[in-house]
């Protein structure tokens, strides 16, 4: 009774609990799949049947040859049968084998564009403590491990313990004592399951997240090749690089040389059963009391039982990445999701042309932690306004349009857009409302009418070119090899900042949105230029612009001009602004 109270006890410790909530993740994320799944199960079944007829025919085919049992005719339709047994074990294996690998394609295409789209849909703040190489890796390398598990470890696992089951009850027909002896290193498996299970996930965790650290380092590292090279850091990276290469050799060594011992000491097991049931078939033929076809059929039985037993100890390692992968996906899924509430009232709205004002009423906002960034924020902005909003770096400018955007939740007070007698909390489901050009201007890659079309799909040529013509971008588009048709680098790495900024600008005019917010976009544009760029942006028509900005040149146009200073804003009079802009 002891024993068993110890067996039940491993089994109910915490790292087996955890595998088993992990695992109920993965079925639950495999229930779409169950019909290909149970085909495939069938078809493993099925030759896994195959395999044992085909053993049972060369007993009788061994027997009917060394004891001359039923002449010639039964030794040829013996033999007959083995070669259709295993040449048709050979096709279903194959088609086995296609089959899998189409599925786990699939399933880790399908799987990959679900979590990818639910890290899309996260509350953005909640995602900010991940790094993005830490993201890429859980959504390439950790969902690569729990599609695999969906046919490499589940089914897997059925049909191992079928072959095994099956070869010791065939076994059982003839010997029971083997059969004994076959299942002599259950016990130890189960007394060093949780021990082993416990080392194998804290190896896991390390070897993901050593593995996530250097995704992170050389993703991070290839995008600021340039200010790597600027600031001569490329042997302080280098160095950097070895450093984190030695922490994931040193990972992966102590890893590997676990895997080995426990591997061996299990196979080593598996091994001892397998030669104890040998020796034991060898005494029996030796005594006469089994035949020689018998004989036969033991070792093959033994073959599958020792393959069948040690494919399902190398699960175990399978089973554990697979549900260390799972938790690392399930923790950035348990992140809070943003807030879409009715967001068909926000794009009606956007469809029908409603001009829309926008109220900030005592706002407030600080990232956790930390002091204030914004304190009771008081504003209106009215239809087809354009107001500026200064203000030093770091004062609050991007954190009040993340804000605007839905990016960030308000921590006090309310931001709402009221139009056609309706009035929305500002949230993601208002995102339609604005088009935005974030100061960094980000350009995707692909060719300009691509990038410029993301926002809007549809859109006629035409409009891509009235949309460059206000962002004074025409010009150079044209002159481009291939215009619209020409490809831009990543991160627009072959324009020039100020065509980048112009680009972004395009596009969030087509983007046709009734509030235009723009966060430092003009800031490598010389005056000429900039001064073109705003006056046409403030011609469009319907169109509301909230700008950021530290030069005063863009004030001339401005109705209103705020000063964002120690988390307060205050409205600047008249006279002040303009004495800025004339000075400048």
């Amino acid at each position: 009774m002891s024993l068993i109270r110890k067996l039940r006890d491993r089994l109910q410790g915490a790292t087996l609990h955890d595998l088993w909530v992990e695992t109920r993740w993965v079925l639950h994320h495999s229930k779409r799949y169950r019909r290909s799944i149970a085909a495939y199960v069938l078809l493993g079944i099925a030759s896994i049947a195959l395999s044992l007829l085909s053993s049972l025919s060369s007993r009788e085919l061994i027997n009917a040859i060394v004891y001359l049992q039923g002449g010639g005719r039964r030794v040829l339709f013996c033999g007959v049968t083995v070669v259709l047994l295993a040449g048709s074990t050979i096709v279903l294996n194959a088609l086995v084998s296609r089959f899998s690998a189409k599925i786990n394609l699939r399933v880790g295409n399908e799987l990959r564009a679900e979590v990818f789209g639910m890290f899309l849909n996260t509350d953005w703040e909640s995602l900010q403590q991940f790094h993005s190489g830490d993201l890429l890796s859980r959504i390439n390398t950790d969902v690569s491990n729990v599609a695999g598990s969906v046919l490499g470890w589940i089914p897997s696992l059925i049909l191992r313990l079928t072959q095994f089951l099956a070869s010791l009850a065939v076994i059982l027909v003839y010997d029971p004592t083997m059969a004994v002896l076959a299942l002599l290193s259950a016990p130890v498996t189960l007394l060093l399951s949780r021990p082993l299970v416990g080392k194998m996930r804290s190896f896991n965790r390390d070897m993901r997240a050593v593995g996530s650290e250097m995704t992170a380092f050389q993703e991070e590292t290839l995008q600021n090749i340039p200010a790597i090279k600027a600031f001569h850091l490329v042997d302080a990276f280098r160095e950097r690089l070895d450093r984190v290469q030695e922490r994931y050799y040193d990972t992966g060594i102590a890893f590997q040389r676990f895997s080995i011992l426990t591997s061996s000491f299990l196979s080593s097991c598996g091994m001892l059963v397998s030669y104890l049931c040998l020796g034991w078939g060898a005494y029996r033929l030796w005594q006469g009391r089994i035949d020689f076809g018998t004989m036969v059929l033991f070792l093959q039985l033994a073959s599958y039982l020792s393959s069948s037993l040690s494919a399902l100890i190398h699960l175990v390692p399978s089973a554990i990445e697979a549900s260390v992968s799972a938790r690392r996906i399930m923790s950035v899924l348990e992140l809070p999701r943003e807030r879409l509430d009715h967001p068909e009232r926000a794009q009606r709205l956007v469809r029908e042309g409603v001009p829309l004002t926008l109220s900030l009423q005592g706002l407030e906002f600080s990232y956790q932690g930390r002091a204030p960034v914004l304190k009771q924020l008081d504003l209106q902005v009215q239809p087809h306004e354009m107001i500026a909003i200064v203000g030093p770096s770091g004062s609050g400018k991007t954190t009040l349009f993340r804000l605007l955007l839905g990016l960030l939740r308000p921590t006090g007070g309310s931001a709402v857009l009221t139009g056609g007698g309706e009035a929305l909390d500002v949230s993601p489901s208002t995102r339609c409302c604005f088009a935005y050009v974030p100061q960094d201007n980000v350009i995707f890659s692909g060719t300009v009418a691509e990038t410029l079309r993301l926002v809007r799909p549809n859109a006629p040529e035409e409009a891509l070119w009235a949309a460059l013509r206000a962002a004074c971008a025409e010009d150079f588009v044209r002159g481009l090899p291939g215009g619209l048709d020409c490809p831009l680098r990543e991160r627009g790495g072959s324009l020039s900042e100020g065509q980048n900024q112009r680009l972004a600008i395009a596009r969030a005019i087509l983007a046709d949105a009734p509030i235009l917010l723009l966060d430092e976009v003009t800031s490598a544009l010389d005056l000429e230029t900039e001064q073109r760029v705003l006056e046409n942006i403030a011609a469009l028509p319907g169109k509301t612009c909230i700008l950021s900005t530290h030069r005063p040149s863009v004030l001339s146009l401005c109705s209103r001009v705020y000063r964002l200073h120690n988390a307060a804003l205050e409205l600047l009079p008249e006279s002040e602004w303009r004495r800025l802009y004339r000075n400048n």
